[in-house]
């Protein structure tokens, strides 16, 4: 670390936070949180600033003979590079400018119902956020550094499988994040909010507030939650908070992810300036320098080559470290079965089902049949053999519209059977199709549940029609249908080869 100090008749006027690298004969000089901050600048005083960045420069390249500068982070809506800029042309020094593009929401500007409305155009988040709420209580709120532990825990989690590179959880950084967290008074303060549902933390907001702009550091939700879209909704209320408490700006942070041009109203971009004294060996490193960044800077446009670094990549990464790992072994021989079920699909998969139906007044009813309760999201995560291994899929049928029930006194993912009154779901073929008013279907059916499952249905359901799948080969299944009285209604062929799909429907 080396931050200089400028000094004026005996008067500080200037601190430049550098970190000072030397290496391959020659002196490297960047910001000191490189690869942390997005933004970083110099604390010099703004009538001054030109003369005091001037006279910093002139002096390092003075007293270095083989120097390059390394300035990533400087906000070109700040005076900054433009001075930095005016000092290399003035002195006559060559440089390399990359930029990545920097969006934020102008909250002054916006008008809150038209904003929501191009959001709920976009994502519907009101489905998501409505089946959220019907199955636990949903909260937003400001957290504390107390929680930290668990905004960690719900980061590892989520970035497990998949390549991070913003060291927020790493062992040696948790301690600065949580220190960080506690700043709550002052021109800059941490801000950590999150969603709750049922009080259990499913997503979390990390960022600093400083003179009137927010800046979204970190985002993160349970993966379990996927598809209610938690993330986006803390969003939604970070952003009327925001506007509540009226912030001007909502930095949404370095970045081409597609999301925050959905909810931007102006971009900025953020500058690396890359320039170096005249010897032939600072030139050739800032050449090597620029040559990186340039090839970075154009990647990092391609958001496809991001996901397939950040997510199959990391997938292998993590497959790599645990294949011989006793406690993550079972999920990365997990990840190796579902990458070979995958390739076999798209290179070539015939599947055959078959869809059952009957009328509900032909439906057998069982004697003293055991109750069925209707299954609610709280009671899944307290039960540790569902949350453990099932909340993700509990809570994708949930956001599809399926609402699970169990015979009472005998919770396990078994035992549930799902209804849905809207959609047909055959999910192995993704194959759907829309039920007709008064029309049930009900999964997760085997032979010792479906009396009784029959017999709730007709005892508890509106639906005059009950309509059951089973794949093609299942001898005992279709021979336990047509006994208790189901007649094929359907079959639904598909065809997959090297990824070009086909179905075949057959009343």
């Amino acid at each position: 670390m080396e931050i200089m100090l400028v000094k004026q008749d005996d008067r500080p006027i200037g601190f430049f936070p550098f970190t000072h690298k030397r290496s391959w004969l020659s002196h490297t000089y960047t910001f000191m949180a490189l690869g942390h901050a997005s933004y970083m600048d110099f604390v010099v005083f703004n009538h001054l600033a030109e003369d005091v960045i001037e006279f910093v420069f002139d002096e390092i390249l003075k007293a270095k003979k083989n120097v390059v500068f390394y300035l990533y982070g400087l906000l070109e809506s700040s005076k900054t590079p433009r001075i930095v800029e005016n000092y290399l042309q003035q002195r006559k020094i060559v440089f390399s400018l990359h930029r990545v593009i920097t969006p934020y929401l102008n909250l002054i500007d916006i008008e809150l119902e038209k904003y929501a409305d191009k959001r709920r155009r976009l994502y519907r988040p009101n489905k998501r956020e409505k089946r959220l709420r019907e199955n636990g209580e949903v909260k937003f709120s400001r957290s504390g550094q107390e929680e930290m532990e668990m905004v960690f825990h719900l980061h590892d989690k989520r970035w497990k499988k998949k390549r991070d590179t913003s060291g927020f959880t790493n062992d040696k950084d948790k301690e600065f994040y949580r220190s960080l967290a506690g700043i709550q008074e002052g021109p800059m303060q941490t801000q950590l909010d999150a969603l709750y549902i049922n009080d259990t933390m499913i997503a979390f907001h990390y960022g600093f507030k400083c003179r009137g702009r927010v800046l979204s550091y970190t985002l993160g939700f349970d993966d379990n939650f996927e598809q209610f879209a938690p993330g986006r909704i803390l969003e939604r209320e970070k952003i009327l908070q925001c506007k509540k408490d009226e912030i001007t700006v909502f930095d949404l942070s370095i970045g081409y992810e597609p999301y925050k041009f959905a909810l931007n109203t102006n971009v900025d971009y953020t500058r690396k300036m890359i320039f170096s004294s005249s010897t032939m060996t600072a030139k050739i490193k800032r050449s090597l320098f620029s040559m990186k960044e340039s090839l970075i800077e154009r990647l990092k446009k391609n958001y496809e080559f991001v996901l397939f670094i950040r997510i199959t990549m990391g997938k292998f990464l993590f497959v790599l470290r645990n294949l011989f790992n006793t406690t993550e072994s079972n999920g990365a021989r997990g990840e190796i079965k579902a990458f070979l079920t995958r390739l076999k699909k798209y290179l070539y998969e015939k599947e055959r089902y078959i869809v059952y139906r009957m009328e509900k007044n032909d439906l057998p009813v069982v004697a003293n049949a055991q109750d069925f309760i209707g299954l609610t999201l709280n009671e899944a995560m307290n039960s540790p053999a569902i949350s453990q291994e099932h909340l993700k899929e509990i809570c994708e049928k949930m956001y599809r519209g399926y609402k699970g029930y169990y015979p009472d006194g005998s919770l396990a993912i078994e035992n549930i059977i799902w209804l849905n009154d809207k959609v047909l779901r055959i999910g192995p073929i993704s194959y759907s199709e829309r039920l007709e008013r008064k029309a049930i279907h009900f999964k997760n059916w085997h032979e010792g549940n479906l009396e009784a499952a029959c017999s709730f249905v007709k005892k508890k359901s509106k639906a005059k029609t009950v309509f059951v799948t089973v794949k093609d080969g299942s001898e005992n299944e279709l021979s336990v249908l047509e006994t208790k009285g189901f007649s094929i209604c359907k079959k639904i062929y598909k065809r997959t080869i090297f990824g070009n799909e086909k179905y075949e429907i057959f009343e």
